[in-house]
């Protein structure tokens, strides 16, 4: 007994052991900051955060929300009390033919006051409109600000790109200057014929143009960028040479893309929250126009002083009299002309229109998740082989000076080398370029972009 007690422990721990060893792991969370460009570009960094309050788009967004407030404010309007009244100072002269004139002279005033009291919730229903409209407008300001963050980085990281190409070209230039001016002596030493001396000259004149438009093409690139972001200026030092390349784990995209689609996220995006919004707009639209035929129901209340004006043939006379009154008042629409119905089967097509727009968009969505996914999958399989080309060319490079140390290359031969390396180079930066673009799209997509979180928490519930 005491044998099997004991082989039941053990059999027991063994399962236990391996029930430890095949658990699964916890994979570590994502962090979508370690695979953008913003922490090492400080200078993009700033920019993205400056922009919110300083693009001339946010300008106009920000001028919307206000426009939103004020709306929202005027429907508000209509739940309270509406107040008006008149106070004049007058002298009235009233005489017949046959009588003085009575002066009568003061001041006289008339106030209201009126309050809606059953309106079939259509003036809730309007006031809800207008708040809406109001979340509407701070959605679309912060999808803004996603698609101006998606496309600052884009253009920033192209400007690095540009420069690097300047770069590049300035330097084949150099080489080729250099070999232009040995083909002049070789043509005046008579060692060179005119034709193939032409046709130097024409590959030199190509290189300076090409230089020429890239140069061009660079300061044409930083004014957009500058503009867009709203900056004064945008010196050429504060733009690197290039960037490093991101940090990247095989199953980081398709992670954060199936997390997305298995909470739903597409729904809690802003730009399918507009649309969820504009579809309850028209649903209060719908109540409101069931209303127009139905009577509606405000208490009202006034004072008034004013002349009484009393007259005979023989005499006139005015007196002062107040005059104050309170009830209750209907107003009833009885026939509109078929604009009731025409209002009910309008919000009813608007909800439709609506409802279809938001399946189309959370289709979409989901369409360029997936397909962004992909891209950020195939970006970083070419970054790594980019990265080996560059080393590859790193180690010609290195094997070329070394010779050259050594005597046994010609400066030339460094050059060439030079020329694979920064070719190399180029080639890996605008891989790492097109993964970065790839993967800022990406978060961009799921809202879980860290630099959106600078705007109002009250715009955002995605992730929330």
């Amino acid at each position: 007994m005491r044998q099997k007690a004991w082989a039941g422990g053990w059999l027991w721990a063994c399962l236990l052991l391996g029930w430890g060893m095949v658990a699964p792991v916890q994979a570590e969370p994502i962090d979508p900051a370690k695979t953008l460009p913003d922490k090492e570009l400080a200078v993009l960094n700033e920019t993205l955060v400056q922009a919110l309050k300083q693009s001339p788009e946010m300008l106009l967004k920000s001028i919307e929300l206000a426009q939103a407030e004020c709306d929202r404010m005027d429907k508000m309007s209509a739940l309270w009390p509406n107040v008006s009244g008149n106070m004049r100072y007058a002298q009235d002269y009233l005489a017949t033919t046959n009588s003085p004139t009575a002066v009568g002279e003061g001041f006289f005033y008339n106030f209201v006051i009126q309050q809606p009291v059953f309106h079939w919730g259509a003036v809730k229903a309007s006031a809800d409109i207008g708040g809406l409209q109001r979340k509407i407008v701070q959605k679309q300001f912060a999808e803004a600000y996603r698609l101006l963050v998606s496309s600052l980085r884009q253009q920033f990281l192209g400007l690095i790109h540009e420069k690097k190409l300047l770069q590049n070209q300035s330097y084949a230039l150099e080489l080729g200057e250099r070999n232009y001016k040995l083909d002049e002596e070789k043509l005046a030493n008579g060692t060179l014929a005119q034709a193939a001396f032409e046709g130097s000259r024409l590959a030199i004149e190509e290189a300076r143009l090409a230089v020429a438009h890239t140069q061009s093409e660079w300061q044409q690139m930083k004014r957009v960028f500058v503009r867009l972001a709203g900056l004064h200026e945008l010196s050429d030092e504060r733009i690197p040479n290039t960037v490093s390349r991101p940090a990247w784990t095989d199953d980081q995209a398709t992670r954060l893309a199936t997390e997305f689609q298995q909470t739903d996220g597409a729904r809690q995006v802003p730009g399918a929250e507009v649309i969820t919004y504009q579809i309850r707009q028209n649903e209060l639209g719908y109540r409101i126009a069931k209303t127009q035929l139905l009577p509606r129901f405000d208490l009202f209340a006034g004072t008034n002083l004013q002349n009484q004006t009393s007259a005979t043939r023989s005499s006139v006379s005015q007196v002062a009299t107040t005059d104050q009154t309170f009830g209750l008042v209907a107003n009833w629409t009885i026939f509109d002309g078929f604009a009731t119905r025409s209002a009910k089967l309008r919000a009813l097509a608007d909800k439709r229109y609506h409802a279809q727009q938001l399946q189309n968009y959370l289709d979409g969505l989901r369409e360029d998740i997936s397909s962004v996914t992909d891209q950020s999958n195939l970006a970083a399989r070419a970054v790594a082989l980019a990265e080996r080309r560059r080393e590859i060319a790193a180690g010609g490079l290195s094997y070329a000076q070394e010779e050259a140390k050594q005597g046994r290359a010609s400066p030339l031969a460094v050059a060439q080398a030079q020329v694979a390396y920064d070719a190399a180079e180029l080639a890996a930066l605008d891989n790492r370029i097109a993964l970065y673009n790839q993967w800022s799209r990406l978060v961009g997509l799921l809202w879980v972009d860290p630099i959106l979180q600078n705007l109002p928490a009250t715009y955002l519930d995605h992730g929330k």
